[in-house]
């Protein structure tokens, strides 16, 4: 998060045949599933292959009214369970995207855009292994130990915002799906209107800098 996955997504969305989800309820969904096999009800039935036929068709059935053909799960499934659970569903190997960016800046991106009360305490439940940054450095140290380089792609938040137009054929590379030729780059649409947090700059692609260090606590800055 704080990556430029709606940036991203407003750019690749553009081309009718490929889609970026929003975030996924999938890796959830699976790991409730899998908690079910716990249950007594479940024990009572013991019908193991009618639930993994339904464990294996999750994704095919989730994404079974979409008309694209071409879509990329944003979820964190490189976290360890939800690698395990890839690997158990044979959908290994697979392609893993990863947006990355200084630490500091995504935490003074998350504080600028909500203002929490209590900001140290609001950046250690984000860096906290089950939050929203520390899960997706979990999955991205996990992914680099075990995949091959040739599936998993890096996309630096300032080259995507520096170079777009060359950051977003490179990832059509990387899928081997034919390049779409009328993207743009500027005047673009909001993918998430929902949302203040989420907000893109539509007329031009640019990083706003500022100074970070000012949204955060040093000791905040020290420890991660």
């Amino acid at each position: 998060m704080r990556c430029g996955n709606n940036l991203l997504t407003s750019i690749i969305n553009q081309n009718p045949n490929v889609c970026i989800t929003p975030n996924s309820i999938v890796p959830e969904m699976l790991y409730q599933m899998y908690k079910l096999q716990d249950t007594p009800l479940f024990k009572e039935q013991n019908d193991q292959k009618s639930f993994d036929s339904s464990l294996k068709n999750i994704l095919t059935g989730y994404y079974s009214n979409w008309k694209q053909e071409y879509i990329i799960e944003r979820a964190p499934w490189g976290t360890p369970f939800n690698y395990e659970a890839l690997k158990e569903l044979g959908m290994l190997p697979s392609k893993f995207i990863f947006l990355v960016r200084p630490v500091k800046e995504i935490l003074a991106s998350f504080v600028k855009a909500v203002k929490p009360g209590d900001v140290v305490a609001f950046c250690k439940f984000l860096m906290d292994e089950g939050g929203p940054i520390g899960k997706s450095l979990i999955a991205y140290n996990n992914i680099l130990k075990k995949e091959k380089k040739t599936n998993v792609l890096i996309i630096n938040y300032h080259d995507l915002c520096s170079n777009p137009e060359k950051t977003i054929y490179k990832l059509y590379k990387f899928l081997n799906i034919p390049f779409y030729k009328k993207h743009k780059f500027t005047n673009l649409k909001q993918v998430d209107i929902t949302n203040n947090q989420t907000k893109i700059r539509t007329r031009k692609i640019e990083v706003k800098t500022y100074d970070y260090d000012l949204w955060l606590p040093k000791e905040i800055i020290k420890e991660y």
